[in-house]
């Protein structure tokens, strides 16, 4: 089970005077019976159980709520963290400038035509600029270089990491899943304006291990609606203002169209329709003030 292999490979890496927090949003409770099946005979970090929380957005504010560390660290079930983990954020830590650390996730190859961070198209839409920032129309410029350390702007759901008092600031929106009923683009959003208030690390040495379970049996469809309704928010509400974000931000979804349409992805075709309906739709209906 892959929420096992996560707190197993937590206990190991964490040292004995830390936390391990749960956030539990199944209401049967399923993630009770596998903390009882981890062995902490050895001791290591205390398990903490939050139950009854629901949504991405709500679970990750509850941990924050809930921490007592000076920093938090945040993570999916379906990650495990490499050796070293740990001592590579401490160090990092060390900076008192620094706000956020995040490092190296390893993901299965996506094989699908365009889908790689070196894509010549997707490079072409996203244009120059430092690798690791955020473009004026609010998209990822991706790691290339991914053993070089770096200031970035973003970090990626499966590893982010903040010093307690900021994140407690920032917080993640829960207008997101009110808005599209998931979180997409929830990680964008947190450490961007995490950023703002300090400086977020990429260290190459601190890894985790992503299997992507979710995304991967997410339906197509219902993912690329919310592709179009989390990323228009997100635009509105961080980045709008210039002509050359909003000539970015149609090219961008262009390019999305077009990625879709050469894999033969029909059913995120009919998604990305379905979110510039919904999208028009708010406006139309004088709900523009949800969207940014």
């Amino acid at each position: 089970m892959p929420l096992r292999a996560a707190l197993e490979s937590l206990v190991a890496a964490l040292p004995a005077d830390s936390e391990i927090i749960v956030v539990d949003g199944d209401p049967g409770r399923s993630a009770a019976a596998v903390i009882e099946q981890i062995d902490r005979s050895n001791g290591g970090p205390q398990i903490r159980y939050l139950a009854g929380v629901t949504g991405l957005c709500g679970q990750r504010n509850a941990g924050i709520d809930a921490a007592h560390g000076d920093v938090v660290v945040f993570t999916d079930d379906d990650c495990t963290l490499a050796p070293g983990f740990y001592e590579s954020l401490v160090t990092a830590y060390r900076d008192p400038a620094v706000v956020g650390v995040t490092g190296r996730v390893l993901v299965p190859r996506d094989d699908r035509i365009g889908s790689d961070a070196e894509s010549s198209l997707r490079r072409l839409v996203l244009g120059g600029g430092r690798q690791g920032t955020m473009t004026s129309f609010g998209f990822r410029r991706p790691i290339i270089d991914v053993d070089s350390p770096r200031s970035v702007e973003y970090m990626g759901g499966a590893f982010m990491s903040a010093r307690r008092a900021a994140a407690a600031e920032v917080r993640f929106d829960e207008q997101l899943e009110r808005l599209s009923g998931y979180a997409l683009g929830e990680d964008d959003d947190f450490s961007y304006r995490l950023s703002r208030r300090g400086r977020i690390c990429y260290v190459p040495s601190a890894v985790v291990h992503h299997e992507a379970l979710g995304q991967r049996t997410m339906d197509r469809r219902m993912l690329d609606r919310q592709v179009v309704m989390n990323r228009t928010y997100l635009y509105r509400k961080n980045f709008a203002g210039t002509l050359r974000g909003r000539l970015g931000f149609a090219a961008l979804f262009a390019m999305i169209f077009a990625h879709r349409i050469i894999n033969r992805e029909w059913e995120g075709v009919r998604g990305l329709i379905d979110g510039l309906c919904d999208v028009r739709r708010t406006r139309m209906d004088g709900r523009q003030d949800r969207l940014g």
